[in-house]
This record gives structure tokens, sequence and C-alpha cells, in this order.
């Protein structure tokens, strides 16, 4: 995340008429505007293998998948973001600019944003009662670890070399397919 974008503290009204008015994306985080930066091309192409992972064994489920496009309202933290894909199923809530309570949320890590995602932004998603699951997908090199909401033990990780499970759903992600034709990915081969 970048550097704050205006000193004073803007409304949801002023944040989503700025983002119209200059076309760029912005998180926003109780009335803080930051610039978002813009990704690369394994970034991209694994953010798209994702999600048409998801549409696909999704099909016929009561679940909607976005990509990066779509806002996500964290509403215990007033924050506003754009997950690289999110999925809202029966408890989702969706507006015309943002959508609430996504039972999955994916990240692709970057170099400048990984100890954000690991950290704050995990923090701030924990919040969101109908999250099950939080996807962190490496770009460097194939590496997938899968955060686990169980109702009586908390968030549990696990890491996945073949397959993601995500049981709640009842669909499987192969690694190889959320890294099909990424380059300059090399086998994770230490814990």
């Amino acid at each position: 995340m970048s550097s704050v974008l205006k000193q004073n503290r803007l409304t949801h009204e002023e944040y989503f008429a700025l983002e119209q008015a200059e076309d760029q994306r912005y998180e926003y985080h109780a009335g803080e505007v930051f610039a978002m930066a813009g990704g690369t091309e394994s970034h991209a192409l694994i953010s798209m293998n994702v999600g048409a992972a998801l549409v696909s064994a999704l099909r016929g489920k009561p679940c909607r998948v976005y990509g990066a496009d779509m806002k996500l309202y964290v509403r215990d933290y007033d924050k506003f973001c754009y997950p690289d894909v999110q999925v809202l199923c029966e408890k989702g809530i969706r507006h015309e600019d943002y959508v609430e309570n996504p039972i999955l949320v994916v990240e692709v890590l970057s170099d400048s944003t990984e100890s954000y995602d690991r950290g704050r932004k995990f923090q701030h998603y924990r919040s969101i009662e109908t999250l099950q699951y939080y996807l962190l997908v490496d770009q460097n090199f194939k590496h997938v670890e899968l955060y686990e909401r169980e109702t009586s033990r908390g968030w549990f990780l696990i890491e996945s070399k073949g397959c993601v499970v995500l049981s709640g759903l009842d669909i499987s992600l192969e690694v190889g397919e959320i890294y099909r034709q990424v380059e300059f990915v090399s086998t994770y081969d230490t814990p």
C-alpha cells in the first residue's frame, strides 16, 4: 500500500467520486486514501487463473466470483480495498460499487505488499464473520498458503503443493492450474 494521498479525511461519497474522477484505484481506511500500485504479468496471470478455476468449480452453486476490479468493504475497520479475487455466496452483500461478506479472499503476494497482506490486511479480513478462507499465492515461486477458519479453533494454515481444498465449498484448485502459463516461477522445495 502506498502513502496517504490526501491529508483531509474523506467520506465514502468523496472517496467514490475521487476514484471516478481520476480513473484510479485507491484503498480507503477510515477516511484516509492510499494509491494502489500496478501489478506484474505474473500477478495478473495468477489472479486470472485463480478466478477462472473458481468460476468453473462453483458453476451451479449460489456463489459469485469477483476479480480485482470489485471493492470489498470491511465494515469493522471502515475499509474499502481490492482483493485480487473474492467469492460471495449466500450471505454475501452486493452493492453497486462494492461487496461485503465474502466467504473467500485471495491475495497474490508481491514483494511490496506481502507483509501487509499477511499482517494488517489479514487482521482486517478476519473481522468478516462470513470469511472462511484466505488464500495467499506467491508470484515469485510455486507456493500457496490457505488459511481456513474453524469455529472452535480459529484460523489455521494449510500449505499446498498439489491441490488446495476448500471443503466448505466442496471444491479443490490444482496448484498447477493456479500457475498455468506463469514464467519465472521455480518450484518451492523447502518448508
